[in-house]
């Protein structure tokens, strides 16, 4: 249109103006360098990589229809799995022509280092922390210069040497070892004298002669016992799996020693000591962040600074360097924020603008130092490439020791105390709640309090109390604020201020992400899981909302709207415009909408037995009545060459009013389909069969006839396909022997009595294996009503901008292919016959030569893969904005690939008329899930919590959608042995395609946010 065209030439001349300060393409013709796009990050110098070539959106950044902040997610990288995957127009793709600069460099290879952000004129090495300060005196932890370390190094364990609490310290230096193999628990439960010298660390006598740093020395030594005791001597402890037992083992001695499950009771000798500390100290009778990490180093050098190379810990589970790394980056981190904690406290002390001002830039200082500096120090890697912690070490070993958990108090005389535990958290650390405090961040969530509030007892008394003094005063942003000048003045001292604050806001927001990171490496990534829980037993999700309110806590700068986000409300959010999916009325014979899902809405019963047979002549009735004779013969009569033919000729005068095309296509389209799927199996019987001599037979006319009119009046061609082996042949039966129940889909019980069943109509073979065939798929489209009903409120939901409608919409499909999944396992292994191949090779004729062409064995092994044409998979995919073939393949699976492609689009042809309109609607642009994903996050930057539901419930989908498939590639692997590597591999390919596909919106966030800070 002219319209078009002139918006085209306004691109093209806002292009070449921006040529002199964006486009800096070589002169060469070696093409663009990977590096030199990575330079090009902003919002006011913008390049982009689609399809390896590279374009200069500077000029479009701005009228971008997504929004600006999508594209700036992307700019300076690779966009183009999302541009595809966002379905761009013939003129959205003309107007990315005029921004073209070149090609990228070929044998250039994207790497994080090519888009590192370099920060000049900052050093990121460690201070090392505060001094050795053993004498200093005062409370042990006074918030002062040493942040929230104690003022004081650590006790050494000799300084319990001759006090009761030696019997502890005996035992920390064999806790690795004891533990893992169980015999801590034998030892402390049969050794007597052992037993008396702890219970005597609980007289009050012994805990008053104890000063304040014995006494967390004292703690941590019991609490690390009690660990040991209480996790020792399972699989899940040393190996981290839960399923397998050890049934005993041998002792020091060669004896026997049981070993078991996590001790559900604390014995005297334990409960009490660990009570008595916890009264004196005010903390929960647990291993907590104190003692674990605070009050757990000491310094090798004592004159040395708190690196990791000059600490180590003092107690510890387990002999593994990952424990240990663990810990003490935790050490180092809490040692370099000590300049942050000592500029808040200056901070809140600065009498006038400029001292805070001093303060402030301190801060940002200080928690640029912790953020690039301390954090990645939990990443470090051996010469050999090996991570010193390990993330799996992490997950599977070290987690399960000090996680969250119930356990039993024995008190002796004074009876038993239950109590629920929450393992040591970095939220017990006090210096973000610190921070938050000072900086005046809110929380906004009453589950965020509950949960901090629950850590917070965690903490060491003094750190309870300051937290408490700091919540109560003024905030800096408050004291900021109350500095603003009136309406029209300027303050440059405001300015700064303000500047200064935000900058401060950026590196906490940067502390955040990277602890975030963390959660995803070291437990989700691991866990495999999207929803996680913490050590402290308190969902991650409270990670989302911090990083929420902190943003909010931004305070508005002048000119901002070009170069700050704000996190706005609904109200503020342009329109989403989605393409309608129609809805079919449910009294369609093929509405995707009806009670039966994907199935007919009717079941194929005999003509007798239907509504639609009266309204037949009596000759045609008698038709149908000889039509379904046959067909329920064919089990008896496929076996051999020449009868199903014999039979078919034998009828034909009882046939012959199917001959008239005009009272065909007059019949009710309920008839019509039924006789359909009944001429379908009878034609694929005389074809299955074959001549003897290896020619096709084709049937005879009495049968081909009327199959074509009536194929034609249905709109499908006239062969066997799915819609005919399963989507129209059921029906109901009461009895339990056949068939498999409708609510096994839903909770997997075994079939039910007196509860209707679904079973098979016609049949080839009569076997046991093509009756499961065909009846798991027959209640796997009936079921999927649920998933068209998420489908559709998923459309709703993003028609009217409801992110939560959407995530519930993603958690409903997730949940329907898992329980499926179940399902199906369930009943694969429990069905009896184990002779699918032999079924396959007897009912593949009828299956292959159903089809106008016959089809080969790899072509039937695809026509299985793909559930020949049925809409689900691909309604799914199409749903998620994702491809259902990967778009290469490995070497081993090059062959399958083009034809499990040619199935999916020869399956369109043979599916009824609503299901092929129902998946054409999805295929729609603008209708995926994945494209509102992308819409939400560009139009405005939205909360992060709305970002992470939205991206943990799509790869949610995403990873039930990949254990679906699996199922489909154990059917092939049974049915076609042959092949099963083959399509083994094919989906080892898909599967690494939907890793990629995997959305990443808070690393898009992330990028964003750091962009704009630069």
């Amino acid at each position: 249109t002219g319209a078009a065209a002139m918006a085209f030439l306004e691109l093209w001349r806002r292009s070449q103006q921006s040529r002199g300060k964006g486009d800096r393409r070589p002169r060469s013709g070696r093409g663009i360098h990977l590096s030199e796009v990575a330079k090009h990050d902003s919002l006011d110098d913008a390049w982009l990589v689609i399809n390896d070539q590279v374009y200069n959106i500077t000029p479009f950044i701005e009228d971008h229809p997504g929004g600006k902040w999508l594209l700036l997610a992307f700019a300076g990288s690779d966009g183009t799995k999302a541009f595809e995957s966002m379905g761009h127009s013939a003129v959205a793709r003309k107007q990315l022509r005029a921004l073209h600069l070149g090609s990228l460099q070929v044998g250039t290879i994207w790497k994080k280092d090519a888009q590192r952000t370099i920060h000049h004129g900052r050093s990121v090495e460690l201070t090392g922390g505060p001094a050795s300060a053993e004498a200093e005196p005062g409370s042990l932890w006074e918030v002062s210069g040493h942040g929230f370390l104690p003022t004081r190094d650590p006790v050494g364990v000799e300084a319990l040497e001759h006090t009761p609490f030696s019997a502890f310290v005996e035992l920390a230096d064999f806790l690795p070892s004891l533990g893992f193999t169980g015999q801590l628990r034998h030892k402390i439960d049969t050794d007597k004298d052992l037993q008396a010298r702890m219970l005597k660390c609980a007289e009050p006598e012994v805990l008053d002669a104890l000063s304040e740093d014995q006494m967390e020395r004292a703690f941590a030594a019991v609490t690390y016992t009690m660990m040991a005791y209480w996790r020792g001597g399972t699989l899940d402890y040393s190996m981290g799996l839960t399923a397998n037992r050890i049934e005993s083992a041998k002792d020091a001695a060669g004896g026997n020693c049981a070993i078991s499950e996590d001790a559900e009771t604390l014995p005297p000798c334990l409960s009490r000591p660990v009570l008595a500390l916890s009264k004196i100290l005010g903390r929960p009778p647990m291993i907590d962040y104190a003692s674990s990490v605070l009050y757990n180093w000491e310094r090798i050098d004592k004159d040395g600074p708190i690196s990791m190379d000059n600490t180590r810990c003092v107690f510890r589970l387990t002999g593994l360097i990952d424990e240990e790394w663990f810990f003490k980056t935790h050490v180092i981190i809490e040692a370099e924020a000590t300049h942050v904690v000592s500029a808040i406290l200056a901070a809140c002390r600065a009498l006038d603008d400029s001292e805070l001002l001093t303060q402030l830039l301190a801060m940002e200082e200080a928690l640029w130092r912790v953020v690039r500096a301390c954090l990645p120090i939990m990443y470090e890697r051996v010469e050999d490439g090996t991570p010193k912690c390990s993330e799996q070490i992490f997950y599977q070993i070290l987690r399960p020791l000090i996680k969250s958990g119930p356990l039993t108090f024995d008190k002796g005389e004074d009876g038993e105390e239950k109590v629920f535990l929450s393992g040591p958290s970095g939220a017990m650390s006090s210096l973000l709640p610190c921070i938050d405090a000072a900086l005046g961040i809110k929380m906004t969530s009453e589950k965020l309090q509950q949960a901090m509030s629950k850590f917070k007892l965690s903490m060491p008394k003094r750190h309870q109390e300051f937290l408490s003094e700091i919540g109560t005063s003024m905030s800096i942003r408050q004291r900021i604020l109350l500095g603003r000048p009136a309406a029209g003045e300027q303050s440059e001292h405001y300015d700064a201020l303000v500047r200064s604050f935000n900058r401060v806001i950026s590196r906490v927001l940067d502390f955040r992400w990277q602890h975030w990171q963390y959660v995803k490496n070291f437990v989700m990534k691991p866990g495999n899981i999207s929803h996680a829980v913490g050590t402290g037993g308190t969902s991650f999700d409270y990670l989302q909302q911090h990083i929420t309110d902190t943003e909010k806590a931004r305070l508005k700068e002048r000119f901002e709207n070009q170069t700050r986000v704000a996190t706005p409300g609904d109200s503020h959010w342009p329109p989403t415009r989605v393409p309608n999916v129609a809805h079919h009325p449910r009294n369609e014979f093929w509405s995707v909408d009806g009670e039966n899902g994907l199935l007919s809405r009717e079941p194929l019963v005999s003509p007798p037995k239907s509504s639609w047979a009266s309204s037949m002549t009596p000759a045609m009735l008698t038709a149908f009545e000889a039509a379904w004779d046959i067909a329920s013969r064919l089990p008896a009569i496929c076996v051999a060459e020449g009868p199903v033919v014999e039979l078919c000729m034998k009828a034909a005068p009882k046939l012959a009013p199917l001959q008239d095309d005009r009272a065909l296509i007059r019949l009710s389209e309920v008839a019509r389909e039924h006789l359909m799927t009944t001429l379908s199996h009878i034609a694929a019987g005389c074809t299955g069969v074959g001549t003897g001599d290896g020619r096709r037979r084709k049937p005879p006319s009495c049968i081909e006839k009327p199959l074509r009119v009536v194929a034609r009046s249905v709109g499908r061609p006239p062969r066997l396909d799915f819609t005919e082996l399963v989507l129209c042949n059921w029906d109901f039966t009461t009895k339990a022997s056949h068939g498999i129940t409708q609510e096994t889909c839903a909770n997997g019980d075994a079939a039910q009595h007196n509860l209707p069943q679904l079973h098979v109509v016609w049949r080839f073979i009569g076997a046991p294996d093509e009756e499961w065939y065909r009846s798991i798929h027959i209640v796997m489209h009936r079921e999927a009503r649920d998933i068209i009903s998420a489908i559709r409120v998923g459309h709703v939901a993003m028609l009217d901008q409801n992110d939560g409608g959407v995530v519930g919409s993603l958690e409903q499909i997730s949940t329907w292919l898992n329980k499926f999944c179940d399902y199906f396992d369930s009943h694969f292994e429990t069905k009896g016959s184990r002779t699918e191949t032999v079924m396959m090779r007897r009912l593949e004729p009828f299956i292959s030569r159903g089809n106008v062409v016959d089809l080969t064995w790899e072509e039937t092994a695809s026509w299985v893969y793909c559930s020949g044409s049925s809409v689900l998979s691909p309604a799914i995919h199409a749903f998620l904005g994702v491809d259902h073939c990967p778009r290469d393949a490995s070497p081993e699976a090059e062959r399958i690939l083009p034809i499990v492609r040619r199935t999916f689009e020869e399956g369109r042809v043979c599916m009824p008329r609503n299901h092929i309109a129902f998946l054409e609607a999805l295929e729609k642009p603008g209708v995926s899930i994945r494209q509102y994903c992308f819409r939400r996050f560009g139009a405005k930057l939205v909360s992060v919590e709305v970002l992470h539901e939205l991206e943990v419930a799509y790869n949610d989908v995403l990873n039930a959608l990949g254990r679906f498939g699996s199922r489909r590639v154990h059917l092939v692997s049974r049915f076609f042995p042959q092949f099963a590597s083959n399509f083994g591999t094919l989906h080892a390919d898909y599967e690494a395609q939907q890793r990629g596909e995997r959305l990443q919106l808070l690393k898009m966030r992330q990028r964003v946010s750091r962009r704009l800070e630069r």
